[in-house]
């Protein structure tokens, strides 16, 4: 969700997703599997699973812990307050696609003018030769 710069975190509407929805979207943009979260964390997969599941819920202690090993704010993860994980790769998607755009409006340009050169070649060949 966009963060409106003029409002804090805590006057921003709080997301629809659930605990388990945040941590697994976190994990995923972090880039790490659930064994290593598991390990670093010191619980089972089969704990890490059931909080992304929504069948149970860490303690504080892990879900601070969580929040800051996998990049986001604890009241991003308890809440949906504040900036989501995906902003940061979305804003290079973003900044990639106007480079892209860019490239091709540059080629499209020069290719144009390539265009208004042959013809202009063209005319002037035809009129030498008086066709």
């Amino acid at each position: 969700m966009p963060r409106n710069k003029s409002q804090s975190i805590f006057e921003q509407p709080l997301d629809s997703d659930t605990l388990g929805s945040r941590i697994y979207q976190a994990r995923e943009a972090a880039g790490m599997d659930k064994e290593t979260v598991a390990t670093n964390l010191g619980v089972r997969v089969s704990t890490l699973d059931s909080w992304e599941k929504d069948r149970s819920e860490p303690r504080a202690h892990h879900l601070v812990r969580l929040a800051g090993m996998l990049g986001v704010s604890a009241s991003w993860m308890m809440g949906g307050v504040g900036q989501a994980p995906f902003s940061d790769s979305i804003r290079d998607e973003v900044a990639l696609i106007r480079r892209q755009l860019d490239h091709l409006k540059e080629m499209r340009d020069r290719t144009s003018l390539s265009i208004v050169n042959i013809e202009n070649t063209l005319d002037r060949l035809l009129e030498r030769e008086d066709f």
